[in-house]
């Protein structure tokens, strides 16, 4: 730069380099636009707002679109302004919730409310949510609002991702994307973790490109080696398509060392996606989505199979005929095993059966995949209350993904108006929902057990709405004496450091009120005795 020469003397491109620059916060940036109006235009500019967001919230990444125009300045102001109306409301939510065990639905308005005015604000909700969550450096701080705020991702993610289901079950039987659902599923029963179609596409795509090289060794002209991503698929003759599903197998389970977890079957993650490819591990159905994915890319189409109590994939061994025994069946979960109908009726752990009807060895749409994967959730959320979770996350969960998929199920609609009586939530909803369980013909022989429930909801709602009075302990009393001493916050999770057992501080008084004895039994003196956790 010439001598005398000032930052006036730069370009508007130049200049928009500088404020680029990851050296320079989002206050910098504000501050330099403040100086002129020239300025101002220049610091304006989609990119340099575009960075910034990435920057300050790094997850929102795979949340835009790449095909999509976006007002960065908007986006990142929005994003700003969200995340302190979000920690806003959650302060609210203790002083309503404390004294209850679970927080009914229509608590959780005021953010829908707040993430329905536009996509930008839905997005901007669940990510300072997740931010709040995933907070390495506030792990121990701001407990209450991760307690509470857990809850409303969770209401929020399902609010989100019933828009993206119904635009999957929209779509015709046969364009209904396997993989697609497998991430909403994994989505909607982890609702913490950012997982998306786009990451376990990446992922699989790795895999891809090793099969991909271990066929060309085998066979350097098929026509499945060539990359395709971003056209139709080869077209195969019968033997490239054995070969294809042969390098998958050597790949996948000889390179890569996937398997059916045998040893922890029933753990929730075997059934989600990005877990399995994480893992290296899975149940039947996850197993196949997995492997019919990667065939699918190498121009190879399997067809799910819902075998009872082992799912398969199958592929057109011979195209002329079109009974079950002009299919081959494979196992994903047993290494890729290629079977006919014989072998996959040894399948069935039932002692003397070699066969099965026609209509198990059938290809199934989509949807009666997702409501597979659905009820095996739905099994271990059982078994989980039956070992004592109060909370019942994961039934309550995928009783709501189960109505989506199928709004016409008596029997689960009935099992989530148990849980939410259960609970003592919802109650207004479970009054509606069991009226039309009622005026419903195939409802008539439960009718009197629909009438009881009604009864007990009808009674649990007037309890209610007049609760029995609780006793607030202190939060707050300037006026009364010096709170400067109070160094623990209400709501933080503690551990005594003696007799190591946790608790909740939920409320504080001036001094000690018990006795001397219970205070030196306890050592409890002022800030001695406890960490946090």
């Amino acid at each position: 730069m010439a001598a005398g020469a000032t930052i006036n003397s730069l370009a508007d491109e130049t200049v928009e380099q500088v404020l680029r620059s990851a050296v320079l916060d989002f206050q910098d940036v504000l501050n330099f636009g403040y100086t002129c109006s020239r300025f101002n235009a220049v610091a304006r500019t989609g990119e340099i707002w575009r960075l910034k967001l990435f920057k300050r919230w790094p997850s929102l990444k795979m949340r835009y679109s790449p095909k999509k125009q976006y007002n960065w300045p908007m986006e990142f102001e929005n994003r700003f302004k969200c995340g302190r109306l979000v920690r806003e409301l959650l302060v609210t939510f203790s002083p309503q919730f404390y004294h209850k065990d679970e927080v009914p639905s229509e608590a959780f308005r005021p953010f829908s409310e707040l993430a329905g005015r536009n996509e930008c604000m839905m997005r901007s909700v669940l990510n300072e949510l997740m931010v709040l969550l995933h907070d390495k450096q506030r792990k121990h701080s701001d407990l209450t609002l991760k307690y509470y705020g857990e809850k409303v991702l969770r209401y929020m993610q399902h609010q989100h991702l019933k828009g993206e289901w119904q635009q999957v079950l929209e779509q015709p039987a046969e364009q209904q994307s396997l993989l697609e659902g497998a991430v909403l599923f994994a989505q909607w029963n982890n609702p913490s973790e950012d997982m998306t179609v786009q990451a376990v596409v990446q992922e699989i795509d790795k895999i891809v490109d090793r099969v991909r090289a271990d066929i060309s060794t085998r066979n350097p002209d098929h026509a499945a080696i060539r990359d395709n991503r971003n056209q139709a698929p080869p077209v195969l003759s019968r033997n490239e398509c054995r070969q294809v599903l042969e390098g998958i197998n050597h790949v996948l389970y000889n390179q890569m060392n996937f398997r059916g977890n045998i040893e922890e079957y029933y753990d929730a993650k075997n059934s989600f996606l990005p877990y399995v490819l994480e893992r290296k591990a899975g149940i039947p159905i996850t197993m196949a989505i997995l492997y019919a994915e990667i065939a699918k890319c190498l121009g190879v189409y399997l067809e799910p199979v819902n075998f009872p109590n082992h799912f398969l994939l199958r592929w057109h061994d011979q195209p002329d005929g079109d009974s079950p025994d002009d299919y081959m069946y494979i196992d994903a979960f047993g290494k890729g095993r290629f079977l006919n109908r014989r072998e996959c009726a040894n399948l069935i752990d039932i002692h003397g059966v070699n066969w099965m009807p026609d209509s198990c060895y059938e290809a199934v749409s989509s949807k009666t995949v997702f409501t597979r994967m659905v009820n095996n959730l739905l099994s271990i959320g059982r078994r989980q209350a039956q070992m004592g979770d109060s909370s019942l996350v994961c039934l309550r969960s995928n009783l709501d993904l189960a109505l989506l998929l199928n709004p016409g199920d008596i029997e689960n609609a009935l099992l989530q108006a148990r849980v939410y009586l259960h609970l003592n939530i919802n109650l207004s909803e479970v009054m509606e929902n069991l009226q039309q369980l009622l005026e419903r013909p195939e409802a008539e022989e439960l009718s009197s057990q629909i009438g009881h429930m009604m009864v007990k909801a009808t009674q649990q709602q007037l309890i209610k709405d007049d609760p029995p009075k609780v006793e607030q302990k202190r939060r707050d009393d300037k006026k009364n004496f010096n709170t400067e001493g109070v160094i623990y916050s209400v709501g933080m999770i503690m551990r005594h450091r003696r007799y190591s057992y946790n608790y909740v501080i939920y409320g504080w008084d001036p001094q000690c009120e018990m006795s001397e004895e219970w205070m030196i039994l306890w050592v409890c003196f002022p800030c001695m005795c406890f960490d946090d956790y």
